[in-house]
């Protein structure tokens, strides 16, 4: 089995054809120069009437501009040391020796998705790579193109090739490769609406790892509700909310995922028992649930704190908001099917690994845990009023002591699997 980790699989799935931000670098360089020449010659070409004639010089003093070639042979020297080489072949399998394990894997994944584009007659241009960073630059990261490439060079230390070739480009093409997989539903539509339109909860929330401990929690609750803050700063593990008391940031939306989550706990601090027509006995502010499972080492409790009332006014048959839900649950999905489709690829995949001496069988599945890039993990939960806010993480399965976002639009798959039904309490009542 071939040893993908987490870590790296996010940098194993990018990769691009040509480095446009580079290639405008360098054409922008050269012509400076050029513009340089040119003011450098006029000025010599015409001296003012007080400045003397040039002296005359020697021409082998003048510095002259040369084109470096890297050695391209293993035995050519890559540098000397006192007249001591040391080779290209020394310095490559000192590469080999410390990243070569990192940069096989990308090219491994790099080849995969060639492969792919290759038999469906596929292609990603250059052009589209340049539109795409364009795009980012403007609309997601809010800055202009050269801005952009500058803070990833700075803050990142990733080139504008790197860039192109090892994010943009993997992302082009696996949506290409996915796109024909995604279909949004009538359900997807009115579960999005519901979600985006309807009414959310003001929570706070206590997370602990172990269910005797979220019980025991829930009895301590059961006896003084008002503790609720106290005991989120002194016993639970989230972060984020911690400090607060537990207070969520953002509000629970209807049909969040992981939705055995958000289903909860709108059950018991919203709805209540539809059977029970006792008014008195409905959800209100300060009720919280029973422990709920999130992962395999993940439990919560919420409680109530508030509830926002929908937008009466948002009419679903509206065409601007209908194409607004549209696109949004088809991005949504299309990321997902573009982390199923590559983990397909690697699924179906035949590697011999020489470096590492893994060898991986045509159709043998990459554990659950090895297929999860780092980067769309998060250990806090978070419950996001907007559902765009918040992507599902391309995942079957949450990993141990991991809590997935909350916040994906109604109707569209969770890729972190609903891992188990919340426990069927009623909200205590203060």
């Amino acid at each position: 089995m071939v040893a993908w980790t987490r870590g790296r699989m996010s940098q194993a799935m990018l990769f691009t054809l040509a480095s446009v931000g580079a290639l405008a670098n360098s054409e922008a360089t050269a012509q400076g120069i050029l513009n340089r020449g040119k003011t450098a010659k006029k000025a010599a070409a015409a001296p003012s009437k007080d400045q003397a004639p040039p002296a005359a010089f020697n021409q082998d003093e003048i510095p002259k501009l040369e084109m470096k070639r890297i050695p391209v042979n293993p035995d050519d020297a890559i540098a000397t040391v006192n007249g001591q080489k040391i080779t290209r072949q020394q310095l490559a399998d000192e590469c080999v020796a410390r990243q070569g394990e990192e940069i096989l894997e990308t090219l491994v994944a790099r080849t995969l998705i060639d492969q792919a584009l290759r038999a469906k007659k596929l292609e990603v241009t250059a052009v589209e790579i340049d539109n795409e960073i364009e795009n980012v630059a403007q609309n997601v990261a809010h800055v202009g193109r050269e801005a952009w490439l500058r803070t990833l060079a700075k803050e990142r230390k990733i080139s504008p090739t790197q860039y192109a070739r090892d994010i943009i480009y993997p992302a082009l093409a696996l949506r290409k490769l996915a796109d024909k997989r995604v279909q949004v539903t009538a359900d997807d539509m009115r579960d999005s609406f519901e979600a985006q339109y309807g009414e959310k909860i003001r929570c706070r929330l206590i997370m602990v790892d172990k269910l005797p401990a979220a019980q025991g929690i829930w009895e301590e609750l059961r006896k003084n509700p008002a503790g609720f803050e106290k005991l989120a700063q002194e016993r639970s593990m989230d972060a984020g909310s911690r400090s607060l008391g537990g207070l969520l940031a953002e509000p629970i939306s209807r049909h969040a995922h992981p939705r055995n989550v958000s289903e909860a706990a709108f059950r018991q601090l919203v709805d209540g028992d539809p059977m029970d027509k006792d008014v008195s006995h409905k959800p209100k502010d300060g009720d919280f649930t029973g422990p709920i499972q999130v992962a395999e080492a993940t439990w919560i409790i919420l409680k109530r704190e508030g509830l926002i009332e929908g937008n009466k006014n948002a009419n679903p048959k509206d065409e601007r908001i209908r194409k607004n839900v549209y696109d949004m649950i088809y991005e949504v999905k299309l990321k997902e099917a573009m982390s199923t489709t590559f983990v397909e690829l690697m699924d179906a995949a035949v590697i011999d690994n020489k470096l590492t001496g893994h060898v991986k069988l045509v159709n043998e599945k990459l554990p659950e845990d090895e297929r999860l890039p780092s980067s769309e993990l998060d250990t806090n939960v978070q419950l996001m009023s907007d559902p765009a806010g918040s992507l599902p993480e391309p995942n079957a399965k949450a990993t141990q002591a991991t809590a997935p976002k909350l916040g994906t639009p109604a109707g569209v798959p969770a890729a972190v699997a609903e891992q188990a039904e919340s426990l069927k309490r009623p909200p205590v009542k203060r």
